[in-house]
C-alpha cells in the first residue's frame, strides 16, 4: 500500500561531531549528571579536557543541542586514549555513540596515533558490541585497588620477608636485567603489557622503562638478588596542600611478592606524606587474595576490560 507524503516519517537527524566549546559546558553536565548513582566526573575534568592541545574533546550534536560527549587523549606520540564517551539518555540509541567513536578515531588518527585503546566495564555488554564492530578486541582485564598510606605496614624488609629480602631503587644501569625480567613475566599475557596513567593506559616500552629508572621511580623486592616484584610509581599531588597519592603505575611479579611490595609501598607513601595507593592489576583470584592480604581494597563495580585496535 502506498503511502502519502503527509504519512511519511521523516528519517531520524545524523548527529553532527565537532570540537566542544565553553559554552556547551551545561548542556554536557546537564545529560552526564546521572551517569552513575553518584553522579559523573565529567564537571571535574572539562577545563582540562577542553584546553587539552594535543588531545581533543568531541560533542555530537542533534538540531545543534549537545547530546553526547567524547575525549581524545595522546599518552605518547603514537598512542591514544578513547575516555568519557557519553550519551544524552534522551537520544541513545540512534546512532550518537557510534559517530562519536568514529569521529574519535579519525581524530586520533590525524594526531598521529598508531593504536586507539579504551576502558570500558565487564557487564557494559552494548558498548563492547559496539566497540567490537569498530575493530577493538580485549587485550586486558584488570581491577583497580586503592589502600591508604600507612607507616606501620613493613613487609618486604628482612624481618617480614626472610633474611635475604630487600627493597632496592634500582639505576640507570639495571635496565637489560629488568627488562628481561619484564619479557619473561607470568603476568604479561594478562595485563597486556600496559603501564596504568591514572585511569588510562598505554605501553610500556624501553624509552619509558629507562626514563622511570633514571628518575628513581622504579622499586623491586629481591630475595638473594632475585626479583620477586617490580612497581613503577609516581607521586601525584593534583592540588598544592593537598596529601596526594602515590600512583603505581605498573606492578608486576608473582603473587606472593606482588602482596609484599604493595604491603611496603603502603609505607612508601606514608614516608613521602601521601594519603593513598591506587593501582590496576590483572583481575586474578590469586592477585585479589594477595592484595586483600596487603590491605587494599577493589573498587568499582568489577572488572575494566582494555580495548585496542591499530589506526
Amino acid at each position: 500500500m502506498d503511502v502519502s507524503d503527509g504519512e511519511r516519517r521523516e528519517a531520524p537527524a545524523e548527529p553532527r561531531v565537532r570540537p566542544a566549546r565553553p559554552e556547551d559546558r551545561d548542556a554536557v553536565l546537564a545529560f552526564c549528571a546521572r551517569t552513575w548513582g553518584d553522579g559523573d566526573y565529567i564537571a571535574e575534568v572539562w577545563d582540562d579536557w577542553l584546553g587539552n592541545q594535543r588531545g581533543v574533546l568531541l560533542v555530537a550534536t542533534l538540531a545543534e543541542r549537545p547530546v553526547g560527549l567524547a575525549h581524545v587523549r595522546m599518552l605518547s606520540a603514537d598512542e591514544a586514549w578513547l575516555e568519557g564517551i557519553r550519551v544524552d539518555p534522551a537520544v541513545r540509541r540512534q546512532g550518537v555513540g557510534r559517530v562519536l567513536t568514529s569521529r574519535g578515531l579519525v581524530a586520533a588518527r590525524e594526531r598521529g596515533a598508531a593504536v586507539a585503546r579504551l576502558f570500558t566495564t565487564w557487564d557494559n555488554v552494548a558498548a563492547q558490541a559496539m566497540f567490537g564492530a569498530f575493530g577493538f578486541t580485549r587485550i586486558a582485564q584488570v581491577t583497580y585497588y586503592e589502600a591508604a598510606a600507612e607507616a606501620t605496614a613493613q613487609a618486604g624488609t628482612t624481618s617480614a620477608g626472610g633474611p635475604g629480602q630487600r627493597r632496592v631503587t634500582p639505576g640507570a644501569d639495571a635496565f637489560e636485567r629488568l627488562w628481561g625480567w619484564l619479557e619473561q613475566s607470568n603476568l604479561a599475557p594478562f595485563n597486556g603489557g600496559l603501564e596504568f596513567l591514572g585511569w588510562a593506559a598505554r605501553a610500556l616500552t624501553e624509552p619509558h622503562l629507562r626514563a622511570y629508572l633514571a628518575a628513581g621511580e622504579v622499586l623491586t623486592l629481591e630475595e638473594w638478588d632475585t626479583i620477586q616484584a617490580l612497581a613503577i610509581v609516581r607521586d601525584q599531588r593534583d592540588d598544592p596542600g593537598e596529601p596526594g597519592r602515590l600512583e603505581v603505575r605498573y606492578l608486576d611479579g608473582m603473587a606472593d611478592g606482588i602482596g609484599r611490595l604493595a604491603l611496603t609501598l603502603r609505607a612508601l607513601a606514608a614516608e613521602r606524606g601521601l594519603a593513598t595507593i591506587q593501582l590496576f592489576l590483572p583481575d586474578l583470584l590469586i592477585l585479589r587474595d594477595a592484595m586483600d592480604g596487603a590491605g587494599y581494597a577493589s573498587e568499582g563495580e568489577g572488572a575494566m576490560w582494555v580495548y585496542a585496535r591499530d589506526l
